[in-house]
């Protein structure tokens, strides 16, 4: 066995195993991969060595007199340790080790507040955290959802999309900040930041209310800004998202376009794996031509994300869809051939010489010329980018009216939206194909729903035995596509595997 270099020790602190005659004290110490426990500090034959990964599980038990952590509990030889230590140790141990293991216990920690989302196969909460009193988001995933995935690799993806999470979550302010993972019987539970602002697509909903209909440039200039950054970051990790698109950019704060955010890496993957998990992916309408017409074991970079980022901005510039159809399969055999037109008439304020520039350098269908991230951060569009805040305008009266207005509606949208999603579900049972589980779609779009927030309080608690939930994403053949023609125009906006 190779001898442990306790100089590469994250954290140590002493934890007692508290037995009828005689307490036990441990020099417990934290390495990036591994946990030990040995009666002295340098222990080369430590007793018990717990291992970072997503097959341990930790269990929390509160001092609820003072509610603060009393002691953590794992199972080691099919028997159940438990060892005690400081308080303060022990939230210092949980942290370093959040993410990289199971936990237990969920319902201890988490008071819920609000049912924020509900779909087929998740509900979504707003959380108090009972220590800390902060505010999360947390979302259950039904286990029965990654085992029944095609080829049988949903727990696969999982594991993917959780470190690609851990690998950015120095990045807070790009990314949706993974918090901690719990399991019960029959679900786990997804602990994320808890998002205040809308989605892209409920911001582009309001700014349907405007007068022209889209949001001002200079918003424009400041999300388009902050996503190429955000690309900038994630494809520097040779991470590719593949599912880009309005719903899966969120703000943070409340009017506030700087604090965009991406979301849901359920279809993310490495640039550097041999093989790519479900290579063809993504929403149509916002998928790079590459991608759809992929060819035996051939490949593809961080590019599509570029393409898909394109799209995105030529509907912030245009209020329209970059790709239109009449139904699922004209969008999508639009994107495939990408057959679009930039030749737009300029308007002075939106369709310019710079942001027709900037389009075509995004939306280029030879991936090998098209713009990097930080090649476009330097485009004079969105370098001139100046520090005016549309946020700050102050809007007349009659906006007022109509932004409250907008949010009485944006209501009904959303219960409209539930219903035809209910619609398209039950039209791909019948084609009985199965759906792969995606971890944070969910989170980032009901988060963005903040008007449904007072739909009621939910009085209750997590149940480690009760079932769970997972996000849709639809495995499509070409055999049954043609039966979806019909289907609500929400199934064109989700993610699929083609």
């Amino acid at each position: 066995m190779d001898s442990i270099d306790y100089n590469e020790a994250k954290f140590k602190f002493l934890g007692i195993r508290k037995h009828f005659f005689r307490d036990v004290t441990y020099h417990v110490t934290v390495f990036n991969e591994i946990v030990v426990m040995g009666i002295t500090g340098d222990c080369q034959n430590p007793k018990y060595k717990i291992k970072l990964s997503l097959d341990t599980k930790i269990n929390w038990e509160i001092r609820k007199s003072k509610k603060e952590l009393e002691s953590f509990e794992f199972l080691y030889q099919n028997k159940k340790k438990v060892f005690h230590a400081q308080a303060k140790d022990l939230q210092k141990f949980k942290e370093l080790i959040a993410g990289k293991v199971l936990f237990e216990g969920i319902g201890d920690l988490y008071q819920p507040l609000f049912q924020i989302g509900k779909g087929s196969s998740a509900k979504v909460y707003s959380a108090r955290h009972v220590l800390d009193q902060e505010v999360y988001a947390v979302k259950a995933i039904e286990k029965s959802y990654l085992k029944i995935t095609d080829k049988g690799n949903g727990m696969q993806a999982f594991q993917s999309e959780i470190q690609i999470l851990r690998t950015l979550s120095s990045y807070q302010n790009n990314f949706l900040d993974l918090s901690e993972i719990y399991e019960g019987d029959n679900k786990f539970y997804v602990v994320t930041s808890y998002l205040e602002g809308l989605s892209l697509s409920g911001e582009l909903e309001k700014a349907k209310a405007l007068p022209q209909k889209r949001l001002p440039i200079q918003s424009i200039k400041k999300i388009m800004k902050k996503l190429l950054e955000n690309l900038k970051i994630l494809h520097s990790h040779n991470i590719i998202h593949r599912d880009l698109k309005p719903d899966n950019l969120m703000f943070a704060r409340k009017n506030d376009h700087s604090s965009l955010v991406l979301v849901d890496f359920g279809l993310a993957t490495s640039e550097l794996v041999d093989k790519y998990l479900f290579p063809k992916c993504g929403t149509p309408g916002f998928v790079a031509p590459e991608v759809l017409n992929l060819r035996g074991d051939s490949k593809y970079n961080c590019k599509v994300d570029i393409f898909s980022a394109g799209c995105i901005f030529y509907k912030l510039i245009t209020g329209r869809s970059l790709f239109l159809g009449s139904n699922f399969d004209d969008v999508l055999r639009s994107n495939r051939h990408c057959q679009f037109d930039l030749d737009l008439p300029l308007d002075g304020t939106y369709i310019t010489d710079q942001s027709i520039d900037l389009l075509k350098k995004l939306l280029n269908k030879n991936p090998k010329n098209r713009v990097t991230a930080i090649q476009a951060l330097q485009h004079p569009f969105i370098d001139s980018n100046s520090e005016f805040s549309t946020q700050a305008i102050q809007i007349t009266g009659q906006q007022v009216i109509k932004n409250a207005i907008y949010q009485l509606n944006i209501a009904e949208l959303e219960s409209k939206y539930d219903s035809q999603n209910d619609f398209v579900e039950e039209q791909i049972c019948k084609i009985n194909d199965l759906k792969k589980y995606s971890i944070l779609t969910e989170v980032q779009y009901q988060m963005s729903m903040s008007a449904k927030r007072s739909s009621g309080l939910f009085s209750g608690t997590f149940y480690q035995k009760s079932p769970l939930s997972a996000i849709r994403t639809l495995k499509l053949h070409t055999e049954t596509s043609q039966q979806l023609k019909n289907s609500s125009h929400h199934s064109q906006n989700s993610a699929f595997k083609f």
